[in-house]
């Protein structure tokens, strides 16, 4: 039976709210109808007038208090927000990772000290130019596989263990509005320490991990008791980020997909949102603390200069972490071109820089990750390439047989590399480009160049890579390595895939860096099926 409800959302604003199926079983539910119904931002909250009391307005804590026609109010809650900063740890250990609770504490947004959800990854320090200090504004993990709840507070956890008792015994669904309420607040905090933006994968992971520890929270009434979370999990984030762009400590994530913070022609919620679509982990960090954009653009000079001189890599090393935030900032909201992006970050062009780049965006380390699961899947690998017939079978085999005579790895692995991109459907030579040394490059929009050197007995090929016409790396060694800078730098850069390599990169993403590996698309997903059995 359909229930109208009067909402008073301002004292000159006052609407009609229809409800199909009548009032929700819980004031959480009516809450999200409210929000997505008159698109509010922000957490809300809702009183009532009882007609008992004269007319006066109390808070709902249970849709049993209303009724058809009855008035209810929108009020915002205002978070309050402390901010309370950590120093970075140091270390004498090179390769020790610190970590330690959120720099950041906002009471009834950010989590407790302890929750581990929202440590932020430090470098250890030391007299190496190998090392680097992580940002204390950068998130330290990629999203976990399988999710892992979160520890509750010790009165929600002692109530959801005595409903999964009462559950066992009777098969009773745990209803509580306000404890349902406290669990998604805990659950945000956790989901928004790894993505600001969980895609409607993770949103389902954290359901399906959920209800599979506290059983007595499935929803009967909902498909495979899962539903209804998954909506309540995505409208919280949603008020969740609304909450933090309300505080004076900067998001720029959040903030750059505001509607001020648009071009007029794109001024819709929906419409051009910048957010991660390769799994980044630190898409776009805030500025570390104590520095603006202003201090940073003098970093990056005093950068420039100091790239001229001679052994001061770790001086280098330094500069180029200080200003990873800055980097981000400019290739996301400004989408600069190669060439231009090239000339204000120099340093960047360069093997060791596009690595840590790379670890900076999604904490993985790229060649050593790459190379580790190449060399894994490589006999697999082998096996189904040989196996396979047409006319990829054909353009594989010749490059195959070379390997019967060869103990050489290197060899192997671009060997294996190309015949990848046949095996998926691709052609090599939209990736990599042999050619002589005098010929033109400019019209190339990215490209592997295997420069060949008749008159070099050994190794007479110099691979280097092109994007949009510019020449952005050389000496890359082999095509395999070439491949592996190409992936650092398409992270870099912040571009897309090449869509006739759209199989071959994500392969290159998601089974040999194993970054964001739970959707596939079909070919690169039948490769990895073929390769598990």
């Amino acid at each position: 039976m359909a229930v109208h409800l009067r909402v008073v959302l301002e004292e000159h604003n006052i609407q009609k709210l229809k409800l199909p199926t009548g009032i929700p079983n819980t004031v959480e539910d009516l809450v999200s109808i409210v929000t997505e119904t008159f698109q509010l931002h922000g957490e809300i909250g809702l009183l009532y007038q009882d007609k008992h009391f004269d007319n006066e307005f109390f808070s709902v804590t249970s849709t049993a208090d209303l009724y058809d026609k009855a008035t209810v109010k929108v009020i915002l809650k205002e978070p309050t927000i402390t901010l309370d900063l950590h120093p970075v740890l140091e270390s004498s250990s090179l390769s020790s990772v610190s970590t330690y609770p959120a720099s950041t504490t906002e009471t009834d947004i950010c989590p407790a000290d302890h929750d581990a959800s929202s440590e932020v990854l430090n470098y250890a320090s030391s007299s190496s130019s190998d090392t680097i200090i992580l940002p204390d504004s950068c998130r330290s993990a990629a999203w976990p596989v399988p999710f892992q709840v979160p520890e509750f507070s010790r009165d929600v956890e002692l109530i959801l263990a005595e409903a999964n008792n009462l559950y066992d015994a009777t098969g009773r669904h745990f209803m509580d509005a306000s404890v349902k309420s406290a669990i998604m607040q805990e659950l945000a905090k956790v989901i928004f320490s790894y993505t600001a933006y969980p895609t409607n994968q993770q949103i389902l992971s954290v359901a399906e991990a959920l209800v599979s520890k506290f059983p007595c929270l499935r929803e009967p009434g909902s498909f495979a008791g899962l539903y209804g979370w998954q909506q309540r999990i995505k409208n919280k984030m949603h008020n969740y980020r609304a909450k933090l762009r309300s505080r004076k400590y900067s998001y720029p994530e959040i903030e750059i997909n505001t509607l001020k913070r648009k071009h007029p022609g794109d001024a819709v919620p929906s419409k051009n949102i910048k957010k991660p679509k390769k799994a980044e982990v630190n898409y776009l960090p805030p500025h570390p603390t104590g520095e603006s954009q202003e201090t940073l653009e003098k970093e990056r000079l005093d950068l420039i200069f100091e790239i001229t001189k001679k052994n001061n890599a770790k001086i280098i090393a330094d500069k180029m972490n200080k200003t990873f935030s800055s980097r981000r900032v400019e290739v996301v909201s400004l989408s600069p071109s190669v060439g231009v992006f090239k000339e204000r970050w120099p340093a960047l062009f360069t093997e060791a820089q596009i690595k840590e780049e790379f670890r900076r965006i999604t904490t993985v380390s790229l060649e050593e990750t790459f190379m580790r699961k190449l060399d894994e899947y490589t006999p697999g690998l082998l096996r189904l390439m040989r196996a396979k017939g047409g006319a990829a079978g054909c353009k594989m085999r010749p490059l195959l047989d070379t390997l019967n005579d060869t103990q050489n790895i290197e060899k192997k692995r671009d060997a294996v590399v190309c015949c990848l991109i046949n095996y998926l459907g691709e052609r090599q030579e939209d990736l990599f480009h042999d050619c002589q040394e005098c010929e033109d490059y400019t019209d190339k929009t990215m490209k592997v160049i295997v420069k060949h050197n008749v008159m070099a007995e050994e190794d007479p090929s110099d691979l280097s890579i092109v994007i949009e016409g510019n020449q952005v790396m050389e000496g890359c060694g082999s095509r395999t390595k070439a491949c592996i800078l190409l992936m650092g730098l398409i992270y870099a850069i912040n571009i897309e895939y090449p869509k006739e390599l759209k199989n071959t990169f994500e392969a290159f993403q998601k089974l040999f860096l194993e970054i964001d590996g739970a959707k596939l698309l079909k070919k690169v997903h039948s490769l990895k099926n073929k390769l598990m059995q």
